[in-house]
This record gives structure tokens, sequence and C-alpha cells, in this order.
């Protein structure tokens, strides 16, 4: 990541601009961090295009890469369900009892 923000291929590889954090966030995902430049996040659009590091920040979705569940609790973990949203439906919620 240059000073810029921008994602680029160094061929040596030995610049601090090369080096990222990994850092396990909340949600067990993976975000990586400049190590460089704190603060700036590798994130990548939709379409796959890299963000520009200052554009990008830990909470966002564009940055989170690898779901890692906690060790020895990706058993206990509830099956996911499916849900039909159409545009004129809206999802049934659960009533909870109190």
């Amino acid at each position: 990541m240059n000073r810029k923000g921008k994602l680029v291929g160094k061929p040596d590889g030995t610049s601090k601009e090369c080096v990222f954090i990994e850092k396990v966030l909340e949600n067990n995902y993976t975000a990586l961090m400049s190590a460089k430049y704190s603060g700036w996040y590798v994130g990548f659009t939709k379409k796959g295009r890299p963000r520009k590091g200052p554009k990008t920040r830990e909470n966002q979705q564009d940055v989170h890469f690898m779901k890692r569940y906690p060790k020895g609790q990706a058993e206990l973990q509830k099956p996911f369900k499916y849900t039909t949203v159409t545009k004129r439906s809206r999802r049934i919620r659960p009533t909870h009892p109190g």
C-alpha cells in the first residue's frame, strides 16, 4: 500500500509498505491493517476492485475477509436458516413471550 492508499505490488516485498497486520475482529472476521499506515485496511468493492486505504474502516463489510470461529466452537454454531423475503412481504419475526 503506497502513501496514497493504493494497493501496489512490489517485486522485492521487503519494504514496510508490504507488511500487513492480521486482526481478528469481534464478529470473528479477519481484517488486514497496514503496518506502516495505522488505521488503513485492505478492502475490496463488490466488483473486486481494491479500495484506497484512507477510505476504509474496521467496521466496513469490504474489509472483512475470512470467517473464523474460536477453537472448539465451530460445532456449537447453529445451522444457517434461509428465509424468503420478497418486496411485498416482510420477514416474519418470532414473537417473544414476555
